[in-house]
């Protein structure tokens, strides 16, 4: 029989504790079963506060602020700023009605376009600058945390350069470390492209995905005024018939890009319009008609209409509905107009999608769309479908 001495004793004692210790700490940081979010975009300039659904939403973002190209600070994108300190103040009276509810801020959007974002992110000073600023916004107003829609990093015709790719991620990186200072847990998100090509261009998916909380993939937009080809705008399938290129245009295609480029699965929110888009076609009427593009611009707001209005011809017996099986959305024509849209039935077969793909939940462009009143006949139909079909959803962060 070996002896062992104490010092012998105390190193086999120290290396149990050593060993526990890092046991309970693997069991830590163990996957666990977080709950699906849903995540609605608010259109801050439609000033309907009331009619947001904070007990079917689980997170709410107002949108947008900017960025001031001068001062390299956070900026107001409207043209009264007491208006608009007025409004975000009236935004955060949501967190008293509906407890629990994440409310973030988005940076960005559309319109402000890429390239002072680009200029921006390059400068380590204007870096600092910018970030600073938003953590004193954070200070004056208690969101829970940013969404940064920079549409699109490396994207020429929206005015981004290569090396967004690089320096994007810095931007996240160091908005990261300022919010870990700040002493109350904040959330980083970021919407963004699920074309393979504008991904490829503008982002570095592991480097972001390990500093954000969630990517919102903007799977809507696959068609519209710009295209040559009519078709619903948020497909879920490819068609047979489509060419190479549209063949990437679908959630089927683009929703699992993220997830193969080493982002977790968890992390991934699918994001469905609560609009349409209306195509002017030539000739025969059906998907894969020639589109006008020059009339289809000179739509009233180049043909994209809201759901809470669109659902009015649902009503119309003039308009022919149509829900295609093979895509996995509807449509409806009625004389050279072609519109694809989402219902209740394609954001049932949604939620199934990202069930099935255990991703983190479901996004919502925009909350104020949906027929909220019930004009059409359920209220709400939209945002209560995604609710009804996620709210026992979870998925684990494995």
């Amino acid at each position: 029989m070996i002896q062992i001495g104490r010092s012998e004793n105390g190193f086999l004692k120290m290396v149990a504790i050593f060993s526990n210790v890092i046991f309970l700490g693997l069991q830590i940081t163990q996957a666990e079963e977080v709950k699906g979010k849903i995540v609605c975009y608010y259109g801050s300039w439609s000033n309907v506060d009331s009619i947001i659904p904070g007990d079917k939403c689980t997170h709410v973002i107002y949108s947008f602020i900017g960025l001031d190209d001068t001062t390299w600070q956070y900026k107001f994108l409207d043209d009264n700023d007491n208006w608009t300190r007025s409004r975000l103040r009236q935004f955060l009276t949501l967190k008293t009605k509906f407890p629990g509810i994440k409310l973030h801020i988005a940076i960005g959007g559309a319109s402000e376009g890429s390239e002072k974002y680009s200029l921006m992110a390059e400068v380590a000073f204007h870096r600092q600058t910018f970030v600073e600023s938003i953590v004193e916004f954070l200070k004056e107003y208690e969101f829970d945390g940013v969404d940064v829609d920079w549409e699109y990093p490396g994207v020429d015709w929206m005015g981004g350069r290569p090396i967004d790719k690089q320096t994007f991620p810095l931007l996240i990186q160091e908005l990261r470390t300022a919010f870990n200072r700040l002493g109350r847990p904040l959330e980083i998100t970021m919407a963004v492209s699920i074309s393979e090509y504008i991904v490829e261009l503008g982002y570095d998916a592991p480097e972001f995905c390990h500093n954000v909380d969630a990517v919102h993939l903007m799977a809507y937009d696959f068609r519209g005024p710009w295209d040559e080809y009519a078709d619903v705008h948020s497909a879920i399938h490819a068609r047979q018939n489509d060419s190479e290129i549209y063949r990437k245009y679908n959630l089927d295609y683009g929703g699992p890009l993220w997830n193969s480029l080493g982002c977790p699965a968890h992390k991934l929110i699918v994001g469905v319009p609560f609009y349409g888009r209306e195509l002017v076609v030539l000739g025969e009427n059906k998907p894969g008609a020639a589109i006008s593009q020059e009339a289809t611009y000179n739509l009233p707001d180049a043909g994209y209409i809201t759901y809470d209005k669109l659902c009015k011809r649902l009503r119309d017996s003039s308009w022919k509905k149509t829900f295609d099986d093979e895509v996995g959305c509807p449509y409806m024509q009625k004389g050279s107009s072609f519109l694809g849209y989402d219902d209740v039935q394609s954001l049932s077969l949604k939620t199934d999608w990202i069930k099935s793909h255990n991703f983190g939940g479901a996004m919502v462009w925009a909350i104020e769309e949906d027929d909220h009143n019930g004009n059409c006949g359920q209220k709400a139909p939209l945002i209560s479908t995604l609710h009804d079909n996620l709210k026992d959803y979870t998925v684990s962060t494995e």
